[in-house]
């Protein structure tokens, strides 16, 4: 199996487990330290200018100093003006490192809309430098598709939804899913593809021939 670089932000967390194997990369955003903490998880890298690591209390900032002192390479601290949001500057570490698999974990919700509309610029970000993002929730799975066609296995149950981040996609085709698509465009101020659901018997085909699609998985509803 490939190595993947599992990036764990700040924004919510819900009661997940992530699973790490040997020559996976991990990294904590800030106060994303707080949900590696608990899970037990000790991060191969910590990375940010720990603004929000001070708001989520201090058994988080105690954390961060202890490694800070006995580890200190574990730690990569950013200026708090700068281009990069700390989940950014970890994808570029990941892909410095030789990682093309990312899982974002804490990148959606928390009290930062923006930050989580950035997490999904992230995720264009990754395609753009030749990996493959997913921003991960418990039931929840974003990933973005530039052309190219995204292949799901039978078996898959839930809603999944389909928006251009381009101003046109076009090539769109859907297939194995309730509602179909042959070769439409999709535009960025029309939600036509809003609400699609796996047929369980069927493998389901996402296919984008010009453009860039979102593609937002709500498993099992």
């Amino acid at each position: 199996m490939e190595p993947k670089c599992v990036i764990i932000s700040a924004g919510s967390f819900p009661n997940i487990e992530i699973d790490l194997r040997e020559g996976d990369l991990c990294i904590a955003c800030d106060a994303g330290f707080k949900y590696a903490q608990q899970l037990g998880i000790l991060p191969d890298l910590i990375v940010g200018d720990f603004d929000s690591a001070k708001e989520a209390g201090p058994d988080v900032t105690r954390g961060i100093e202890e490694i800070a002192l006995s580890d200190p390479d574990r730690i990569i601290k950013l200026e708090v003006k700068k281009d990069d949001t700390d989940t950014l500057r970890a994808v570029k570490i990941g892909l410095s490192k030789g990682y093309k698999k990312f899982y974002l974990y804490g990148a959606l919700g928390g009290s930062r809309l923006d930050h989580s509309l950035a997490n999904i610029q992230t995720l264009l970000f990754i395609k753009r430098n030749g990996g493959t993002g997913y921003i991960m929730t418990a039931d929840t799975m974003l990933m973005v598709a530039e052309n190219e066609t995204i292949h799901f296995h039978r078996g898959n149950t839930g809603m999944i939804s389909v928006f251009s981040l381009s101003e046109m996609s076009k090539g769109v085709t859907l297939k194995g899913l309730m509602y179909s698509l042959d070769k439409a465009t999709l535009t960025n101020d029309f939600p036509l593809g809003v609400s699609n659901e796996f047929i369980i018997d069927e493998e389901a085909e996402i296919t984008v021939e010009d453009g860039t699609l979102l593609i937002t998985v709500f498993w099992g509803q």
